[in-house]
């Protein structure tokens, strides 16, 4: 089983290279359209903090509740992700903000939480 260490950086590292294949998937099939969000920087530092977050949130777990803590992160991973779909409605006020942009706005929450969750928790099962 690899380290927490290198799981965090896969997670972080993982969350912003995914979102950014995500991102390159939205200009070609959306274009940016002037949304300040459909950038570069505000997409690899936004999915670098979220990731980094989950993995302040793991390491707390696995400190707090040992084994048990890999169940109760999937859970407040997903409840959080839910909850960060909220932050769509103020996008939804930027210029150039359409439904095909916000929809890959919020799919990027998706992938940044299941990359980071994958690389947290994914093979736990294998130790």
């Amino acid at each position: 089983m690899k380290s927490i260490r290198s799981r965090a950086v896969i997670a972080v590292l993982g969350a912003v290279l995914a979102n950014l294949v995500v991102l390159a998937v939205a200009l070609v099939a959306v274009g940016a359209g002037g949304f300040d969000p459909f950038a570069v920087p505000p997409v690899a530092i936004a999915s670098a903090v979220g990731a980094v977050g989950g993995v302040a949130v793991y390491v707390a777990f696995r400190r707090l509740f040992g084994d048990a803590a890999d169940g109760r992160f999937v859970i407040v991973a997903v409840v959080v992700t839910a909850l960060s779909f909220v932050t769509l409605v103020q996008a939804a006020t930027f210029e150039g903000a359409t439904t095909g942009r916000l929809a890959f706005l919020g799919a990027m929450h998706v992938v940044a939480a299941a990359v980071v969750v994958v690389a947290l928790v994914g093979r736990r099962h294998s130790e």
